[in-house]
């Protein structure tokens, strides 16, 4: 079948790298414009509170974005890459206990999938994780028993990118 090679390709670390820096002038701009307010409002109160209210919309703000970039992706995929079906190889379900100031569970549902790649016919795999809260502990089992090992799930392709044509977001690394 030709030798297996893994669909992460140099633009995984330029997403990395691009999203952390996003982020920080994504929130230095809401930090910029939570003072703007502040000052034009002359309130007391505003100049105290800018700095924690700027910080939540701008963490608000920045999921929407990524929220809105992975759309983006998904469509462009869907409209230029190469619709398959591929089998799950591997399949995790995970809890990541909770740790510094909020305390809160996580689930991580890790799956991998292996189909051959549709310009090359070398045997290719892709690897997505995808974070739950804790509250939402029955979808995350819903997703892993659904994206069980052996199961089959539609990927769309489109040279060294691969996307898991399921409606659920991956983390934020694992987007592009």
């Amino acid at each position: 079948m030709g030798r297996s090679e893994r669909l992460i390709g140099p633009m995984s670390l330029v997403w990395a790298l691009g999203v952390a820096v996003a982020a920080v002038v994504f929130l230095s701009g809401m930090l910029n414009l939570g003072m703007a307010v502040a000052r034009w409002t002359g309130w007391q109160a505003a100049m105290a509170l800018f700095l924690p209210v700027s910080l939540l919309a701008g963490i608000g703000g920045w999921m929407l974005v990524l929220a809105a970039a992975w759309r983006v992706r998904r469509n462009y995929l869907r409209r230029n890459g190469t619709a398959i079906t591929a089998v799950v190889a591997e399949s995790e379900l995970r809890r990541k206990h909770g740790r510094a100031i909020f305390n809160f569970d996580l689930w991580q549902v890790q799956v991998e999938a292996q189909f051959p790649h549709p310009d090359s016919g070398a045997e290719a795999r892709v690897q997505k994780k995808f974070l739950y809260p804790q509250y939402r502990e029955i979808k995350a089992r819903a997703l892993a028993e659904r994206l069980s090992a052996g199961s089959s799930v539609p990927v769309v392709v489109r040279k060294n990118s691969a996307l898991f044509d399921i409606p659920k977001r991956p983390i934020w690394i694992d987007i592009w």
